[in-house]
């Protein structure tokens, strides 16, 4: 898409345009991170990478990249998510969202008993449904045990579980209508039958509380196997042990996530895990962490699912500010269906947007018409509205378009596959659909004229997918099978791939209190080996895990600064360093040698995917005119600079 208000071009590709609000657009969220002030050098720096943008750009459209179904499919559905917040009908969301906003500053705790429809359920069997779900809530409040009758008639897959107990949540936890049900109960108190998307649930609330906000929290995990009780033992240990370790110095928190944490995902951010509140992580794990009470405070150890965790409070805050939980709120309210009020709202919010007229005269004549011929065949509705004395300027037209009656025509004949059936829909319920269509697109059409923002965004989503599927093709699924490529490039390019000195060595490390002695003395007097792993594990760690870890493999000497310092003539080394002892045990030296092309093929794939762009971008300046308006460029860049 070009921007329709373009005026000087700042850059143009063959017949293709780019203006400063693109470039400018581009820029910004390149470098929104950044504090520092752009500098000249910066500038041309990113405006290079704007025009090399542009080339792939202009070359994925020129190959038709944009025109398969399958692009179409899915940018269709990028673009229906991306106008989402744009349209008229968010200036109704607003009192819906601080109702939600509302119902975040509790938490609930609630039980259900859900019924769900039959396949291909006729009205009598939804009616059945309800009659079933009435019946339960009358028994309930006749004094039937809530929990037996969820156990004996829910259809929730859980409910042999937990007995319908759905434990604690807030808003937006939950399918709306079953939220909103469940916030407008009193304690106790048992609901009507409530319809959604599962079928009819019937829901008791069992307490209601002030919610919390959010807290912050630091773990350890210390995983288990599945139905592996030697795993489980280990684990259990292995975390005692640990807790054990913080009563006695607290202080060793970072040092043992560090070291023992098996949470990858948390453990280089020093076990930390991204802010939460109520109903958002597993039970056990939101119990404990939300009984701490003082920043420090750490949790006895903590089964799970996963395993073993040690918890430690890191920070809590309260229910941000409605501005900014209102995206995220607006977001979620949004896929929810509306009812016919807010559908009409809109269209009056898109007529008075849009400056629409409709021909008063006409549709009048297309109710009576459509009155006449119901229960006729639709196409005689159709001949009948083919007839000359039905010509027509116009049905419907806003200040730049215009809809005739033949649009409206063809928009019914794609709604019958069979024009022989009788016409059954009155003309409000298919002049209502048709308008809601036809404004959708022009107020869609409209925004983008008129939003630089959405226009941008747009443009970002289709040129991003249109990259990814060139690059894909050119670049990168191409350098992963293009073998004889690789192997061609490696030829030309082996002084790169080169092993360092290279030594075999077991690292062992464990806390200076730990006392190694008989480690040091065992593996002093052995020679390097590489089933020393398994040895190790089993003499030393049985009794206690948390005596030491190590490592083993082949390491480039000179890349690991542990063993950089060393005499590497030597064969075993026991040293001090940053608070730990370190035994060292080193094999013999491997000389410094090429790589096989086996031994590098990740990092060779990487290089020649760089490659393969670079040539790609040789052959776009080749095939393409680059024309750059340079006063343009400058005053954009002089504007920046104030």
């Amino acid at each position: 898409m070009e921007n329709p208000s373009q005026s000087d071009y700042l850059l143009k590709i063959g017949d293709a345009s780019s203006d400063e609000e693109e470039f400018l657009y581009i820029l910004n969220k390149n470098r929104q991170r950044s504090e520092a002030a752009l500098s000249r050098a910066d500038f041309d720096e990113n405006f290079e990478l704007f025009v090399n943008y542009k080339l792939k750009v202009k070359y994925a459209m020129d190959m038709g990249l944009d025109k398969s179904p399958e692009f179409r499919d899915e940018f269709a559905s990028f673009k229906a998510d991306i106008i989402k917040p744009y349209l008229q009908e968010n200036r109704l969301e607003e009192g819906e969202m601080r109702k939600v906003y509302e119902r975040m500053q509790e938490v609930v705790k609630a039980s259900h008993i859900l019924l769900q429809f039959p396949p291909n359920a006729s009205k009598e069997d939804s009616l059945a449904v309800f009659r079933m779900a009435q019946k339960l809530k009358a028994d309930a409040e006749n004094g039937a045990d809530f929990s037996q009758l969820a156990m004996e008639y829910s259809e929730d897959p859980s409910a042999q579980s937990n007995k319908g107990n759905l434990g604690y949540f807030t808003a937006l936890q939950m399918v709306l209508p079953f939220e909103e049900a469940a916030f407008n109960l009193s304690v106790g108190e048992i609901s009507d039958p409530v319809l959604s998307d599962f079928g009819y649930h019937v829901i008791r609330l069992e307490e209601r509380n002030r919610n919390p906000g959010q807290i912050r929290v630091s773990h350890i995990l210390i995983r288990t196997e599945a139905d592996q009780a030697e795993s489980e033992n280990l684990a259990e240990k292995k975390i005692t042990e640990l807790y054990h370790t913080l009563l006695a110095d607290p202080d060793q928190w970072p040092d043992l996530v560090a070291t023992y944490s098996e949470d990858q995902g948390s453990k280089s951010e020093q076990g930390l895990i991204p802010w939460f509140g109520v109903g958002a992580i597993v039970p056990e794990f939101e119990k404990a962490a939300f009984s701490l009470e003082k920043e420090g405070d750490f949790s006895p150890p903590v089964k799970t699912e996963y395993g073993y965790h040690l918890i430690r409070l890191e920070g809590n805050r309260p229910i941000p500010p409605f501005e900014e939980v209102k995206p995220m709120i607006r977001s979620k309210i949004l896929r929810e269906n509306k009812s016919e009020m807010i559908r009409t709202r809109v269209l009056d919010l898109q007529k008075d947007l849009l400056h629409v007229a409709e021909n008063e005269t006409l549709l009048a004549g297309l109710e009576q018409v459509f009155a006449a011929f119901q229960e006729i065949p639709v196409n005689d509705l159709f001949n009948k509205l083919s007839e000359p004395e039905w010509s027509s300027d116009f049905l419907i037209r806003s200040d730049w378009k215009t809809a005739g009656l033949q649009h409206f025509i063809s928009y019914l004949q794609s709604n019958f596959s069979d024009t022989t059936i009788p016409l059954k829909s009155t003309f409000e319920e298919s002049y209502t659909n048709y308008l809601q269509d036809l404004l959708a697109g022009w107020e869609e059409e409209y925004l983008y004229a008129h939003n630089p923002e959405y226009r941008q965004l747009i443009n970002e989503y289709k040129n991003g997918m249109l990259l990814f599927e060139l690059m894909n093709r050119e670049v990168w699924q191409k350098a992963v099978e293009d073998t004889t490529g690789q192997q061609e490039y490696f030829r030309e390019n082996k002084h790169n791939y080169l092993w360092e000195e290279r030594i075999p060595a077991l690292i062992l490390k464990a806390k200076a209190d730990k006392n190694l002695s008989e480690v040091s003395h065992w593996l002093s007097a052995r020679s390097y080996d590489p089933e020393l792993e398994t040895t190790l594990k089993e003499k030393f760690l049985q009794d206690d895990p948390l005596l030491f870890t190590f490592e083993q493999k082949e390491f480039e000497i000179q890349k690991n600064e542990l063993l950089a310092s060393l005499d590497v003539e030597q064969s075993f080394h026991q040293i001090k360093r940053n608070g730990e002892s370190v035994l060292i045990l080193l094999g013999e030296t491997i000389p410094s040698a090429p790589k096989k092309f086996e031994e590098t093929r990740g990092k060779l794939i990487q290089d020649y995917q760089q490659y393969l762009e670079n040539e790609l971008l040789t052959r776009l300046k080749e095939k393409y005119t680059i024309q750059i308006n340079e006063d343009e460029k400058d005053k954009i860049y002089r504007s920046l600079e104030k």
